[in-house]
């Protein structure tokens, strides 16, 4: 049983005075006109929308009705359209008051025979949408203003950390080159104390000089650009492996499993593995350190503590079996001068800061975990981008 039949039986309601309450009771606003633009149907919302009664729109002409309409042409035109047997559709306006937060809709009505009797014209009342809109552009344009300063700021910030780190390097070199010549020219007047001194100052020359290369560091990598060069991991582990087994003089047993290609800048992300594997046999006292990097693809959600948007991951994860540290220290030692170990191990409390820094110009993230006597596992997240990169 239909809805017509239904009503039918249970009220005197006939066919056409129920399609008129359908239209009164509708959140749109509904309007007909015939031929000649005069409004043979006018509900409810219409009324409420353009504070015009029924009965005074009635047999008017829509553009007696409505001020404004006749300048309108984006409506004229839709309004032929649909005399013409087409649908329109017109958007809101801020040009026009009487569209600045409506949406209308026209149809053609049509006889029996299909011929057009006239134009129905739906009004859909956008005010909200319109509104949230604008807040929206408010407060993206907002945003990007705070961007641009954020931006110009870390720009100059960058700048003036590199200048000035340069200028601070030259002085610096002069100092230790000095206290070497005094050391070298004055050294029979000069006891075994007084030497010893300048050695010291030598040495803490040498570390301020590190220092600062870190801090340069740092500061060039704020400002790096989006990756673009793909990098194989397994050509540049092997290369850092190769390096750094070179430099520290010492047996060590680094397996490298297969790995991944990314987009990166290949000179930072040497930098981060070199940093990793060196902290993997700096903080190491067995008699041959071991060194495990590994790659898997893992899927994350935020209760796995993914900071971005993206789900898809390469988990690249450089394991030893060294000192390790607490868990409570887990975030701590990714801050600029942390130093859980102050006084036994050299270092200037910067490599893990600098290896943050570079997971995040490349998109990523690093989780560091540990336990005391067990090892350390450092595992940094690149997000799969949308072709193959698998090596």
């Amino acid at each position: 049983m239909n809805l017509t039949t239904q009503v039918n039986k249970n009220n005197p309601v006939s066919e056409s005075n129920l399609a008129e309450i359908l239209i009164d009771h509708s959140i749109d606003a509904i309007i007909a006109i015939d031929t000649n633009c005069n409004v043979i149907t006018w509900n409810r919302t219409a009324a409420v929308m353009y504070r015009i009664n029924k009965n005074a729109a009635m047999g008017k002409s829509i553009f007696e009705l409505l001020p404004g309409i006749e300048d309108d042409k984006e409506i004229e035109h839709a309004i032929q359209h649909a005399l013409n047997g087409h649908k329109s559709f017109v958007g809101a306006s801020k040009q026009f008051a009487y569209r600045a937060h409506s949406e209308n809709h026209f149809l053609p009505l049509k006889d029996s025979n299909s011929n057009v009797i006239g134009v129905m014209n739906i009004v859909h009342d956008v005010a909200h949408r319109i509104k949230a809109e604008y807040q929206l552009q408010q407060l993206n344009e907002e945003l990007e203003k705070r961007y641009r300063q954020l931006q110009a700021t870390s720009d100059e910030l960058a700048s003036f950390t590199y200048i000035t780190s340069n200028k601070i390097k030259e002085p610096i070199r002069q100092i230790y080159t000095g206290i070497e010549h005094l050391i070298q020219t004055e050294a029979g007047k000069l006891s075994d104390s007084g030497r010893a001194s300048f050695r010291r100052m030598q040495s803490s020359v040498n570390r301020m000089d590190l220092l600062l290369d870190d801090i340069l560091s740092l500061a060039q990598i704020s400002i790096l650009q989006k990756p673009e060069t793909l990098i194989d991991l397994n050509e540049l582990m092997k290369d850092v492996s190769k390096t750094i087994k070179r430099l520290k003089e010492k047996d060590a047993n680094i397996i490298i499993e297969k790995l991944c290609v990314i987009p990166g800048h290949k000179s930072y992300l040497y930098l981060l593995f070199y940093n990793l594997l060196d902290n993997a046999l700096k903080f190491n006292e067995n008699e041959i350190p071991e060194v495990k990097i590994t790659c898997e693809e893992v899927s994350l959600g935020e209760k796995d503590g993914n900071p971005f948007s993206e789900t898809e991951y390469y988990r690249v994860s450089v394991t030893d079996n060294g000192i390790g540290f607490d868990t409570a220290d887990a975030e701590r030692i990714f801050n600029m001068f942390e130093k859980l170990h102050d006084k036994k191990y050299k270092g200037s409390g910067t490599g893990l800061t600098i290896i943050r820094k570079i997971m995040n110009a490349h998109n990523g993230f690093i989780i560091a975990e540990s336990e005391p006597g067990k090892g350390a596992a450092f595992h940094c997240y690149f997000p799969i981008e949308n072709n193959n990169n698998k090596a």
